[in-house]
């Protein structure tokens, strides 16, 4: 396959990624919606909308599952195909209750169809791409992404505060790259796709199964992962809350524009990936994952400590150590994400595991937003100007995370010291 090739292509997708970036579409409910619909439907909406990246995951089992023994480039083009016409769609709707409704459908959509690239991304790179070098290719790759990305996110910002012509028109303009990006794949080859596929089709001939039935007890065997799962399950919950209680609170109690709200939340940590993975990468390969979020832990309680006294205090400068801390803090999620789940299990047993960790990720993405908009709204109604104060919930959640992710580290070398003196 040609690098440079597939560069251009995922850079225009991502052009078109932009617009549901997670952080970004947030921004876009608010913007679009508040006045339109009820003011706790529309932060309803909002915090669904900043989860979705992690409430998708729940359909990576039916896309591996679907995708298996099938050719994946055509597979590929028709998920980008569904996305991009999905997005475009967005330009149309009426700034309405039923408007905000259908942004929801549409985006959410566009998501789980998302979740479907990266599940076939990942099967297209490990057979394209030689282990040696997979992480540095994607690395490359990654680079334009993150740029694309966080330009296209800024776009719309500023063009939200411009006018109802000027937003849809962008929407439609990233859409079109999106759709360039897709056509380009045609191009696309699978290095012995034809070995590749008989043997995902022998695989499950002989009874290979991606349903959770046995999954569940995972979390019964393996008293370590089930640990490594609580952590996550405190840490992860309070990092998907951050993202919605921020910008309600940037737009309520520090009243940014929607351009610096997408800067704080989305542009600047994306463009901080590039220069913060490698450094977390190499730890990562030294330690294991224990210890790297161990480490990581504490960045992000940093990070979201710094944003919520920007509210808390009104010190509107703490936003932006705070943005370039939580990009940091990204880079290493998305690699501990990924490759954490290596460090625990057997051989043979990796896919399991992942999927126990991607249910419990759809799972929180599903629950905690939505969670943390109540106590805001529940604080305001019980003082006005109080629902600041939900802040404290996933900032404690974060660092409750990060303390048991230490504590587990500190068993861990105990354990491995006593070992040593056997």
């Amino acid at each position: 396959m040609d690098l440079s090739l597939e560069r251009r292509a995922w850079t225009l997708v991502y052009v078109c990624l932009g617009v549901i970036e997670g952080g970004t579409a947030a921004v876009m409910v608010r913007a679009l919606f508040v006045g339109a619909a009820p003011g706790m439907l529309v932060d309803v909406v909002l915090a669904m909308v900043s989860a979705a990246p992690a409430w998708s995951n729940l359909a990576s089992l039916v896309f591996a599952r679907r995708v298996q023994g099938q050719p994946k480039v055509g597979f590929l083009q028709s998920l980008l195909l569904a996305m991009t016409v999905s997005v475009a769609a967005l330009a149309l709707l009426p700034a309405s209750g039923a408007g905000l409704l259908l942004f929801l459908v549409l985006y959410g959509f566009a998501r789980v169809v998302w979740c479907g690239v990266d599940t076939v991304r990942a099967v297209l790179w490990s057979a394209n791409y030689p282990r040696r070098l997979r992480a540095r290719i994607t690395g490359r790759i990654a680079v334009n992404t993150s740029i694309a990305l966080a330009t296209g996110g800024l776009v719309l910002g500023w063009l939200l505060e411009r006018g109802e012509l000027w937003y849809r028109a962008w929407i439609l303009v990233a859409a079109v790259c999106g759709l360039a990006g897709t056509i380009a794949f045609r191009r696309f080859r699978v290095r012995n796709e034809e070995t590749l596929l008989a043997a995902e089709r022998a695989r499950l001939d002989e009874g290979a199964s991606f349903s959770l039935g046995g999954v569940r007890e995972l979390l019964a065997r393996d008293a370590s992962f089930r640990r490594y799962m609580y952590a996550m399950s405190l840490f992860g919950a309070g990092n998907l809350m951050l993202t919605p209680v921020l910008i309600v609170c940037f737009d309520e109690v520090l009243h940014l524009p929607s351009f610096w709200q997408i800067a704080i939340t989305t542009a600047i940590p994306v463009l901080v990936i590039p220069f913060a993975i490698q450094p977390w990468a190499s730890y990562l390969d030294r330690h294991h994952v224990v210890a790297f979020r161990s480490v990581h832990g504490w960045v992000l309680v940093t990070a979201a400590g710094l944003l919520a006294a920007a509210i808390l205090l009104r010190a509107s400068f703490l936003v932006w150590p705070g943005a370039v801390l939580m990009g940091i803090s990204l880079a290493a999620g998305n690699l501990g994400w990924s490759l954490g789940h290596n460090d625990f299990a057997p051989r043979g047993e990796e896919t399991r595991y992942m999927a126990l960790h991607v249910t419990l990720t759809g799972l929180r993405g599903l629950l905690a937003p939505p969670m943390v908009v109540a106590t805001y709204y529940a604080l305001e109604y019980l003082r006005a100007g109080m629902g600041r104060w939900a802040l404290v919930l996933p900032l404690a959640l974060i660092a409750a995370g990060a303390r048991e992710f230490t504590a587990m580290n500190r068993q861990r070398t105990m354990d491995d010291l006593l070992r040593e003196k056997r």
